[in-house]
């Protein structure tokens, strides 16, 4: 059950970072037609670093459960 706590957590500092990138995002691409957009743009990069993050981390974590094969 501790575990389960930890991710909820994690997920939590998770999204509140991706509200900040956003916010700083909006401000630095404010030119390209307003702060809505610049604000998508952001949380569209973030969402895309955590998914990369989240799929290495996913694929490292099986690459250690299966048994490598010894000639």
């Amino acid at each position: 059950m501790k575990n389960i706590w930890q991710y909820v957590l994690l997920g939590v500092v998770v999204a509140v970072g991706g509200m900040f990138v956003s916010d700083l995002a909006g401000d630095f691409f404010n030119g390209m037609g307003g702060y809505g957009f610049g604000c998508i743009l952001g949380i569209c990069m973030y969402l895309c670093v955590v998914i990369v993050t989240c799929t290495g981390i996913i694929i490292t974590k099986l690459n250690k459960d299966t048994p490598s094969e010894k000639e």
